[in-house]
């Protein structure tokens, strides 16, 4: 017996995934300056995501692309305190560009790569940031 999956519907809220999505550049930020630039994230991440649902995926599907948004926004701010200030000055797009490519996104610190389960959420990440490069990328 197949299981029927729910589509995302194009007019539902981001709030509809995760109720503290707005809330995100506030939980990410260590200071004012760190706030601007997740709420700058935060516009690029809802453009995205509102494309993904507009695809038809699955509710559960855009949940897991926007749980590992959540997680991309807080390494990005996280490094940008622990010493990439350079990278302050750039514009939203081009600061994320600066933490994802087209086959990974920044190795998070708190999953082991030696454990399987966690190695399968770091895999599940990196595709989501391949997504995201692939929709935010000039093209060549």
């Amino acid at each position: 017996m197949s299981k029927k999956k729910k589509a995302a519907k194009d007019n539902a809220l981001l709030t509809d995934y995760f109720s503290d999505f707005n809330d995100w550049p506030s939980k990410w930020a260590e200071g004012d300056e760190d706030l601007k630039i997740g709420e700058g994230m935060l516009e690029s991440f809802a453009v995205f995501i509102k494309s993904l649902i507009a695809s038809g995926l699955a509710k559960k599907t855009i949940k897991n692309y926007m749980s590992n948004l959540d997680l991309l926004g807080n390494e990005i701010i996280r490094r940008l305190n622990d010493g990439d200030t350079t990278y302050r000055k750039l514009t939203t797009n081009m600061l994320i560009l600066k933490y994802i490519d087209d086959e990974t996104g920044p190795l998070l610190p708190f999953w082991d790569p030696n454990d399987r389960i966690e190695l399968a959420h770091h895999m599940a990440f990196d595709a989501t940031c391949r997504k995201l490069y692939k929709f935010i990328s000039p093209p060549f």
